[in-house]
């Protein structure tokens, strides 16, 4: 069974400090389609992700959202 958030955080592999959670991010690929506009974003490839923070160094981790979620204290 996995812990829960309290006693498993994710912490910074530089400092060892823990991270705090800044929310899901989209991120896409793709080109500018002028006048195809949004009709031509459908087909473009986009992914979000699970951003976290180091307080302290400012280190980042991105996790693919919907994937391993069980294992982030969010």
């Amino acid at each position: 069974m996995h812990s829960n958030n309290m006693s498993d955080p994710l912490t910074c592999l530089r400092c060892n400090r823990r991270l705090l959670y800044q929310g899901t991010k989209k991120f896409h690929e793709g080109t500018q389609w002028g006048v195809f506009g949004d009709l031509a974003e459908l087909f473009e490839n986009r992914e979000h992700f699970d951003v976290y923070v180091c307080p302290r160094c400012g280190r980042v981790e991105f996790f693919l959202d919907g994937v391993g979620e069980e294992f982030r204290p969010h």
